[in-house]
């Protein structure tokens, strides 16, 4: 029996460009690619995952459609044609997402519109429980409970079980079930993020009783509430909570999340409550254009807008119209990368881009859709690995995780990734 090779291309001892490719033994030159994303730097420029031969790579498992994980996907394209696989809305959202990444960032890319066409092309949809022959290796796929279209491949080499968790969640929201972890089963190998390792996230209910409370209290006083919000999952995630709880004031939804929405909505068995979901597309107000923008934030009212970190887009230009007010508020509910302008309001207090302060409210609230320490350690102890590779976490965060793992005594081994480095598998 062969021992495999797993290979970290990006992802190790960092959040975020999440690439690994699975070869079938030392010896054996082709491998199937788990995830290819970027990252940004400090200059809010990409950088993108290490790559490996295209020839070699026999197909590219997407597990969904964040930037940090299909990013670098279409550079195999320039000179490869690797079969691609993903589940039908991890597909359709990876057209919008790439296509916005060259508009924003076409000047530093190695690839242009025709590689993302033809990675594209190359998918075969896949669903949920399906099992796959790639030239004699098993791919299986379920469902990760990040956001919906996720995935958690198994991959079986001549029976040996390697399972990646690409992005996953234990808990039930508003728009997702949890990971189906009872169907994954038992693995060998557990490659996993840890993006949360060593912290606990506030139980759901709490987050969601915090944004409505906060949102009431701006209301009551006439003021206009700003949610920026990343167009995949999270934008959707507040829609849905608001129109479980009506805020008695016109909600609009502006950016890309609208488009993500009805795909999302196209793609209604990936979601926890569709009809949610278009109760708030049919009740809030879609903003279409230039009048329905300049008229959203000139009266009491919620905004969803992208994009989640105030980079750019909508939520950027609705902060500068109603930060400078202090009975309005802005609710930052995504993550915010250090160095982004979310982060720069939440820290220092002023606008991007300048050193004028905002004097809205402004509030942070968890509404993460990546599992904690506890979640993650659900997801060790129902796939009973003998081996987890811990990536997507910031080195500390990984070391502090790999300790609290061995002090639980599940798996006999954990291994931190780290970028360019093969991990052998032990049989």
């Amino acid at each position: 029996m062969n021992n495999p090779v797993i290979r970290i291309l990006g992802g190790g001892k960092e959040v975020g460009r999440m690439s690994v490719l699975v070869r079938r033994s030392k010896e054996d030159k082709h491998g199937i690619l788990l995830d290819a994303g970027v990252n940004f730097d400090d200059e809010d420029r990409p950088v993108f995952a290490a790559t490996y031969p295209p020839k070699y790579v026999d197909a590219i498992v997407m597990s969904h459609a964040h930037l940090d994980h299909i990013g670098t996907a279409p550079m195999y394209f320039i000179s490869g044609s690797p079969k691609v696989y993903a589940t039908r809305p991890t597909a359709q959202m990876a057209k919008l997402m790439l296509e916005d990444f060259l508009k924003l960032n076409g000047y530093y890319s190695p690839y242009e519109h025709r590689e993302v066409k033809a990675l594209l092309d190359a998918v075969e949809y896949v669903r949920y429980g399906q099992r796959i022959d790639i030239d004699g290796v098993e791919l299986s796929v379920y469902s990760a409970g990040h956001i919906p279209g996720s995935t958690f491949s198994v991959i079986d080499i001549d029976g040996v079980k390697i399972g990646f968790t690409g992005d996953i969640n234990t808990i039930e929201t508003k728009l997702m079930k949890p990971a189906h972890l009872d169907s994954i089963g038992k693995v060998d190998v557990l490659i996993t993020e840890a993006t949360y390792g060593s912290s606990l996230h506030p139980p759901r209910a709490r987050a969601e009783e915090r944004l409505l409370s906060i949102i009431e209290e701006v209301i009551d006083r006439r003021g206009t509430v700003l949610i920026p919000a990343f167009s995949i999952a999270r934008g959707q995630e507040i829609m849905m909570i608001l129109a479980e709880h009506d805020p008695g004031v016109p909600v609009y939804v502006d950016g890309m999340i609208r488009k993500v929405t009805e795909i999302f909505l196209e793609n209604s068995e990936y979601i926890n409550n569709p009809s949610l979901l278009r109760k708030a597309f049919n009740e809030f107000n879609i903003v279409k254009g230039w009048r329905d923008r300049n008229r959203a934030w000139k009266h009491p009212s919620i905004i969803i807008a992208s994009a989640g970190m105030l980079k750019g887009g909508p939520s950027l230009y609705y902060l500068k119209r109603i930060g400078g007010n202090p009975k309005n508020a802005v609710i930052l509910v995504s993550f915010q990368a250090p160095g982004s302008h979310g982060r720069r309001v939440v820290e220092e207090g002023l606008m991007p881009g300048s050193e004028e302060p905002v004097r809205a409210r402004v509030e942070w609230l968890d509404f993460s859709s990546h599992a904690d320490r506890k979640g993650l350690l659900e997801v060790v102890k129902a796939t009973k690995p003998r081996e987890v590779v811990i990536i997507h976490s910031e080195e500390d965060v990984a070391q502090k995780y790999a300790e609290y793992l061995q002090e639980t005594g599940v798996p006999e081994k954990v291994v931190i990734g780290e970028n360019n480095s093969d991990i052998p598998i032990e049989l």
